[in-house]
């Protein structure tokens, strides 16, 4: 059983904040353009550094749009459009290893979209030959997919596990028809589940199913029936991410009412149930809007402290270096972020004049890395150690930060946090709340540097 307790409506009015999530520090709106020979001396580091590889395919592609759906996406029927965009994707992956890359193992390969399964089998089996071509494979390596239910077949599926994938991530939403009618996703229980059958029955080792609170006509009555159908398939880990309506960002939004979202008093008692529920059930509050098995490699990490966060969320696979390939696709190393090209003719205009399609990005400094350092810890492990800390940073933690630790004694106070002798540790509610905790740390949440950005709330 997931021991979180509900928090007070008094907490719940102070701290149902704008807030960022943390996939990374410093956040996207701080970073700025990065040019081709920054990117090459970037690249040059990434073949120096003795850090394992991930990399990260976006295939933005969907042949019907989600109306909740807030990813960088290309809607349309034509499969040439994605057999274009594969001779691209080839082309970086050749220009990547001609940097000195080839040498590095790979520990984690992961395709995100749009719909990744969007491509034909031969694009795929272009795309990990080419992998394959340049880069060699740990033994126990992840390879992981995000699957849409409703437009992969059993044959994709067998062609997936024949190339070497080892984990599905199946996108679902809510189960309940009239939400599914609202956001135009229909998937029913029985076609989510025949998929997941095969998986297993082919060896995928995971999968994961992602869920999607805040939705119009959702009710805590329809999402408890939602989560015991999605506990009835035995995922081996769940994500129930907190809808954010943006119809002034995302037009295509307008489609859904603002009268039929659930208020956030309903929210918060949903996303309340589902932790109960899933803790019921065996299993974990991981953080955020992860759950997984007590067994899972996640659950195991997060206990033996190695886990780690990025713009895939939480992982078990931490000290890599990530590669993103392809349109908004985003890379980091211990020292730097950067990112792809948002567009798809600019992406396509730089691959082809350079090799590279970086767009934005940001060099770490110092604080920086201390405070990201910091921000994982608490995000994590709910849990810091100031010796860990002084022998990672030579730094007195409590020196570096002394202002930090006196803004956050109303946490303190309030049953969030506690602040021992050598370390912090985050208490049940403050599990919660700990973006509202991370901010506190947040060098870039201050004063005149505040970027000018509309994040999600933190409740």
């Amino acid at each position: 059983m997931n021991k979180i307790y509900r928090i007070p409506d008094r907490l719940i009015q102070k701290y149902s904040v704008i807030g960022p999530r943390y996939t990374s520090y410093p956040t996207v709106p701080v970073w700025g353009p990065v040019d081709l020979d920054t990117q090459k001396l970037w690249y040059h580091e990434l073949a120096n550094s003795d850090r394992p590889l991930s990399l990260y395919f976006h295939i933005p592609f969907c042949r019907e749009r989600c109306s909740y759906c807030g990813c960088n996406t290309m809607i349309t029927q034509n499969q040439g459009k994605a057999t274009d965009y594969v001779s691209y994707l080839l082309a970086e992956l050749d220009k990547l290893a001609s940097y000195g890359l080839s040498h590095k193992k790979l520990r984690q390969l992961h395709f995100g979209g749009g719909t990744p399964t969007f491509l034909l089998d031969a694009e795929f089996k272009q795309i990990i030959g080419k992998v394959r071509e340049h880069f060699t494979f740990e033994e126990g390596a992840e390879l992981a997919i995000e699957v849409d239910p409703c437009s992969t077949h059993d044959g994709q599926l067998e062609m997936l596990a024949e190339l070497g994938f080892n984990r599905l991530s199946l996108g679902l939403q809510d189960f309940n028809p009239q939400v599914q009618q609202a956001v135009n996703r229909i998937q029913s229980l029985e076609i989510t589940k025949a998929h997941i059958d095969l998986a297993r029955k082919l060896g995928f080792k995971g999968v994961n199913l992602d869920l999607m609170y805040g939705l119009p006509h959702q009710s805590l009555e329809s999402m408890k029936e939602t989560f015991e159908q999605v506990i009835s398939l035995k995922p081996d880990r769940l994500a129930l991410y907190n809808f954010a309506y943006l119809p002034e960002q995302l037009p295509h939004q307008k489609l859904i009412h603002l009268e039929d979202l659930p208020n956030e008093k309903v929210k918060l008692e949903i996303f309340f149930a589902a932790i109960e529920a899933f803790g019921r059930a065996g299993y974990e509050y991981i953080g955020m809007d992860h759950f997984a098995k007590s067994d899972d490699e996640l659950s195991k990490a997060q206990h033996s402290r190695r886990l780690y966060r990025n713009f895939m969320g939480y992982s078990p696979k931490s000290g890599v270096d990530l590669v993103g390939i392809g349109i908004t696709s985003i890379g980091e190393t211990e020292h730097y972020f950067l990112q792809n090209e948002k567009t798809l003719s600019q992406y396509q205009k730089q691959i082809e004049a350079e090799g590279l399609a970086g767009a934005k990005g940001i060099r770490l400094s110092l604080d920086d890395r201390i405070r990201k350092w910091t921000i994982l810890r608490l995000m994590c492990h709910f849990y810091l150690s100031f010796v860990e800390f002084e022998a990672a940073f030579h730094q007195d933690f409590k020196t570096y930060f002394a202002g930090e630790l006196a803004g956050i004694e109303d946490m303190v106070e309030e049953g969030l946090l506690k602040v021992e002798a050598d370390h912090i540790q985050v208490l049940d509610w403050g599990k919660l709340l700990v973006r509202n905790i991370c901010m506190r740390f947040d060098a870039y949440l201050k004063g005149d540097q505040a970027p000018k950005v509309k994040f999600s709330k933190t409740l």
